[in-house]
């Protein structure tokens, strides 16, 4: 966890992850002995309340939290099932990020905590212990070293005899509920409840309402079953129908309690249950604010008991869920309306939910629920409302069942050609089929003209038909998929259009996996038209609102490669291939078209800038067809690398090939650039100038390889002598360059002096260009891994002197001492140094094994040394090698 200001990062950790602390009940008897108990606890690292349900944990933490609140002692109170407060407080101090929190955090039900949370901090308690004051209270121990801790004396266990009420507080506990007790009473109570909270409770409860007590004979848990069904059934019948029909909420309003049981005093029920403290536990920032309810989960069981037993108890139940699917629609929680759906074992509600709202639920990444969904519709049931096999293609789909999305893609396509009236209904099954036919067309399953022309009907209307009347998730999901397509396709500027109109549609659904869909498409269309800065923008915008774990690899593998794409584009190799290790390992790279052809392309430039010249020619060779034929983008990409690459080599004849492929797929201006870019090198400097002239004057270029022919156009100016133009030319490039700062494009030529003697008299001049300064530092430090491999730019090669090699030196000062090489002992060093054996040197020199030896003592004997190693030592430390 990372924050500019640690001392605000570290106030988060003051307050409640759901804004809501468990309330005491008002029939409160306050236990001192435990609140000492807590108060000292605290001061240590760890503090443990360890007991079964209905020993009153909650209620003691709840009046101990209370009253140092009152005191204005922080505190902060978590549920197990709502980790993310601790989470960070974990990672805050694992990371060392700055002081310690020492404000005590107490985690109810800390028994529902995740493994990997109790793992993080049992890590924490052993490190670096001082900086937590941790108080859970839990069903039963967990993994965590407090018996380390407590051999320290840094840490407190609190079990089920210290949370036993002793007769003092079990008498004012009793008398709290039953004010007519008498001694006796309390005594009979005292003795069979034997200090239990939950049997206190209600069997004082249950004598206030009958004048007696009768105990089973058996284990507690028979006690606690007979105390409790005595004490529901002395609630008022509305009391206990409202508990019936709301007990399946985790946490329950007052409104919606309303809702579910149809009762508008469900709310003063619950706050009257709560204030008695018949386990029920109210949950609010203060006395003013409206609480949140939460059930004990002894009540619970018994609740679920009644329903079984009685079919009149489990109707009040279904017609609860039936309210609750429709007050959960209507404020636009589909998936609690689906679950309450399924609970209420209504067929034909499922079906309108998931209808309407499974889409929407799916791009959620709730994929499981809608198989529920489905799961409880009765067998055949699609078979008589068959508006539904779109969304469960779409449900196959997103489950990676592709024969079977393709069976429901076709019947759909299928109903939906058969259609007699357009009802919304009907609207719907149209776009999930137009949806599943555009995916299947960027897989070869289907003419993608075709599924573009019937999606774009859909959304527009036809000559006979109005446009489709769409939920805000399914259309925005249909023109994300209509603009996936339609980049396959090279209509880049239609798709962007799609993806503008799909991302305004998605954030006024506040659907974010949509919104992070719709970027992470439009990054890839900023990609295809060259503008690099503005794709991994949009990359890591897809990221930041749709989570980096959470993503589906469809979205998150567009993103991940452009992101690649992008740091190589400035150079930073490292971070290039940290994506492309992420994407290389989705499966989404080796099936959709797009994706495996940008993944590719960022694997061969990675190969080439570190030098491995052979693995990126491989990589290069075979096209990444899987899906059908390439967009004209990524052939356009693929045919400028294999160019690029085959010029490193001298491998004219591939070069010209390439050239082809880029005239063949409609990018003959580029195709003109390569051509004069590679020109150079069998023509002089002038004709290859006036041919980059001419090809850049062209409107429309590919960015990058416009940057790149400027550069090179910058070069051979300077080579000519004319600084003026050179001058200029480089501010060209520059222009051409910052935008989206493409200095990948500058690499080709930072290997040329000229390039970097230029860009440093610019920065260090008195108007230097904004970004003449940037460039230089990065050119400066890259070392480009192909020329190190024997890689040579066209600009190299037609260096003035670059073919002639360098004069060989024979002279040299060994051990102070001034030697001179002969040749052929100088032949016999350049062997010795590749390894060769006597019989190699002397076959490559043409000369006998003898020579060999004799050429080898007297070279010894110049170096001053005896054996081979010693003699290739001494001669590159002395530059004879």
């Amino acid at each position: 966890m990372t924050s500019p200001r640690p001392d605000r990062a570290r106030e988060q950790f003051r307050y409640p992850a759901d804004g809501t602390i468990a309330r005491p009940p008002l029939t409160l008897v306050t236990r001192e002995r435990l609140h000492s108990a807590l108060d000292l606890g605290v001061h240590s690292p760890l503090t443990m309340v360890v007991a079964p349900p209905g020993t009153g944990k909650t209620v003691l933490l709840s009046d101990w939290v209370t009253r140092r609140r009152q005191s204005a002692q922080p505190v902060v109170w978590l549920r197990g099932q709502a980790p993310g407060v601790l989470e960070g407080v974990l990672e805050w101090v694992r990371e060392g990020d700055g002081p310690a929190v020492t404000d005590p955090i107490v985690v109810d039900d800390a028994h529902l905590l995740p493994a990997a949370v109790v793992g993080e901090m049992s890590r924490v308690l052993q490190e670096t212990p001082h900086a937590v004051r941790l108080l859970l209270a839990t069903r039963y121990d967990l993994l965590l070293p407090v018996s380390e801790l407590e051999v320290r004396g840094m840490a407190l266990t609190l079990r089920s005899r210290e949370l036993r009420f002793n007769d003092a507080e079990a008498a004012a506990l009793v008398r709290a509920h039953a004010q007519d007790a008498s001694p006796a009473d309390i005594m009979l109570v005292q003795e069979k409840a034997a200090g239990w909270a939950a049997a206190l409770v209600l069997a004082a409860r249950t004598l206030q309402a009958s004048g007696d007590v009768v105990w089973p004979l058996g284990n507690q848990g028979e006690v606690l079953d007979l105390l409790l069904g005595e004490t529901l059934n002395t609630l008022d019948k509305r009391v206990q129908a409202m508990l019936l029909s709301t007990f399946g909420a985790t946490t329950l309003s007052g409104r919606l309690a309303e809702v579910l049981s149809g009762d508008s005093e469900a709310g003063s029920m619950l706050a009257d249950l709560a204030g008695s403290g018949l386990l029920v536990t109210a949950y609010a920032d203060d006395s003013a604010s409206k609480p949140l309810y939460r059930y004990h989960p002894l009540l619970v069981e018994l609740l679920r008991r009644r329903i079984a037993a009685s079919a009149d108890d489990r109707q009040l139940v279904v017609s609860a869920q039936h309210r609750s699917a429709l007050y959960y629609e209507n404020r636009g929680d589909s998936g609690s309306a689906l679950r309450s759906a399924v609970d209420a074992d209504d067929a034909a509600l499922v079906e309108r939910i998931l209808l309407g709202h499974g889409p929407e639920l799916l791009a959620a990444g709730k994929a499981d629920l809608v198989a529920v969904g489905f799961d409880a519709l009765p067998a055949g049931y699609l078979d008589e409302h068959p508006h539904l096999l779109g969304v469960r293609g779409l449900l196959r789909r997103v489950s990676g069942d592709v024969s079977g999305a393709v069976l429901d893609a076709a019947a759909a396509d299928e109903r939906a050609a058969d259609r007699a009236a357009a009802t919304p209904d009907d609207d719907a099954l149209e776009a999930d089929a137009a949806l599943l036919r555009l995916w299947r067309s960027r897989y070869g399953w289907q003419d993608v003209q075709e599924a573009i022309a019937k999606a774009r009907s859909l959304l527009t209307g036809g000559h006979s038909s109005p446009p489709a009347v769409l939920g805000p998730e399914r259309l925005a999901w249909l023109l994300i998929e209509l603009a996936a397509t339609e980049t396959w396709a090279d209509d880049l500027d239609a798709a962007l259009t799609h993806l503008d109109e799909a991302l305004v549609t998605a954030r006024m659904a506040g659907h974010h996996r949509l919104i992070a869909g719709c970027l992470a498409h439009q990054a890839v269309v900023h990609y295809a038209r060259g503008q690099v800065q503005n794709a991994a923008r949009s990359a890591q915008a897809s990221f930041d609102v749709g989570g980096r774990e959470s993503l589906p690899e469809e979205y998150s593998a567009r993103a991940n490669v452009v992101l690649g794409l992008a740091a190589v584009n400035e150079l930073d190799l490292d971070t290039g291939w940290k994506y492309h290790r992420v994407v290389a390992g989705t499966e989404v790279a080796g099936s959709d078209t797009v994706v495996a052809g940008l993944r590719t392309m960022l694997r061969a430039v990675l190969l080439i800038e570190r030098g491995r010249l052979g693995e990126a020619l491989t990589e290069l060779t075979a096209d990444p067809t899987a899906a059908g034929p390439l967009p004209s983008f990524l052939s356009r990409d693929l045919a400028l690398a294999r160019a690029w690459l085959a010029a490193l080599l001298g491998d004219t004849s591939t070069v010209g090939t390439q050239v082809t492929v880029l005239e063949r797929t409609g990018n003959s201006t580029e195709a003109g650039l390569v051509r004069a870019m590679t020109s150079m090198i069998s023509e002089d400097a002038e004709t290859a100038l006036k041919q980059l002239d001419a090809g850049l004057d062209q409107p429309g270029l590919y960015p990058p390889l416009a940057s790149a022919a400027a550069s090179f156009r910058t070069v051979l100016l300077s080579r000519t002598g004319d600084e003026t133009a050179a001058e200029a030319a480089l501010l060209d490039t520059l222009n051409r360059v910052t935008p989206q700062h493409m200095l990948h494009a500058l690499a080709s030529v930072a290997d040329d002096p000229v390039l970097l003697d230029l860009l440093r008299r610019n920065a260090t001049g008195p108007n230097p260009h904004p970004y003449a300064a940037a460039a230089l530092e990065k050119l400066s430090g890259h070392r480009a891994g192909w020329s190190k491999a024997g890689g040579m730019s066209p600009l190299v090669r037609v260096r003035p002197g670059a073919q002639a090699p360098p004069p060989r030196r024979l002279d040299a000062l060994v051990n102070g001492v001034h030697v001179r090489l002969t040749a052929r002992e100088a032949e016999v060093l350049d062997e010795l140094a590749l390894g060769s054996s006597y019989s190699e040197i002397a076959q490559a020199l043409f000369i006998t094994e003898n020579t060999v030896k004799t050429h080898l003592i007297s070279l010894y004997r110049k170096l001053g040394v005896d054996k081979r190693s010693a003699a290739l030592r001494a001669a590159r430390s002395t530059g004879l090698l």
